[in-house]
């Protein structure tokens, strides 16, 4: 099978999905309380919770970083959220939900690095999420499996492994708004364009990540002839001044 190579994008828009799982979404709600001893219920928003990326934010080389200003990190806490990535194939404008499948052109999987702290510094000022999530080299991809290999996207899994555990799982059939929805949803309040990008939520388990730390993302179909792995993700937290991730595609 012939892979899209993630070197090969130029995507106009990144689009993500927030709280798209509904245990990731309840632990965002636990971190937001700071109160462990709460267990709160998060309910499915009526909409989908979409915020955006910039392109700026796509690695080409396979690092990312913490931002310095002014010589200074701009965060003590970067987070990995390991995501099912979609890759659109040409331009959508209000196309209804039964239709939208035939838009994608890949299924990936992707690394939304999130500044955990900024982001809660953020939510409690009421201001945007760019710094935290559209930072510098923050949006990464493994090459994508051509859509026409899949002839069930809600079968497709994912799950991330940090030092050779496992902390991330997810699949497509346990999202709260599934594939077909989330493009109908944005090509009729946005438009999509041919080589967007659209990250479809991160499952619990998200974390921090340290310098020596390795990463390891999957990318699989899970039928009933068993489980078969399509594409991956391999990254390393060099300890370096920077704390530079070092990435390599397989």
């Amino acid at each position: 099978m012939n892979l899209i190579s993630a070197a090969s994008l130029t995507p106009s828009s990144i689009y993500c999905v927030g709280k798209n799982y509904q245990l990731h979404a309840e632990e965002m709600l636990q971190w937001e309380s700071q109160n462990e001893a709460i267990k709160k219920t998060a309910e499915k928003p009526e909409e989908p919770i979409i915020f955006l990326k910039p392109s700026s934010s796509l690695s080409f080389d396979g690092t990312t970083s913490i931002p310095l200003f002014q010589g200074k990190p701009i965060s003590q806490n970067m987070h990995y959220e390991a995501e099912l990535v979609v890759l659109i194939g040409r331009d959508a404008d209000n196309v209804f939900a039964h239709d939208t499948l035939s838009f994608v052109a890949g299924y990936g999987v992707g690394l939304d690095m999130t500044l955990r702290d900024v982001q809660m510094s953020a939510k409690e000022k009421g201001e945007p999420w760019l710094k935290c999530k559209g930072f510098r080299n923050s949006s990464l991809v493994s090459d994508f499996v051509p859509a026409e290999h899949i002839l069930n996207s809600d079968k497709l899994a994912f799950e991330l492994s940090l030092n050779g555990t496992i902390v991330q799982k997810g699949t497509a059939e346990k999202m709260l708004f599934d594939i077909a929805s989330l493009i109908s949803y944005l090509s009729y309040i946005y438009g999509l364009r041919a080589g967007d990008l659209l990250f479809t939520g991160t499952p619990e388990g998200v974390g921090q990540v340290k310098n020596g730390d390795r990463l390891h993302a999957e990318l699989s179909l899970e039928e009933s002839k068993g489980k078969t792995l399509l594409t991956e993700l391999d990254a390393v937290i060099e300890p370096e001044q920077k704390s530079i991730i070092h990435l390599k595609r397989s």
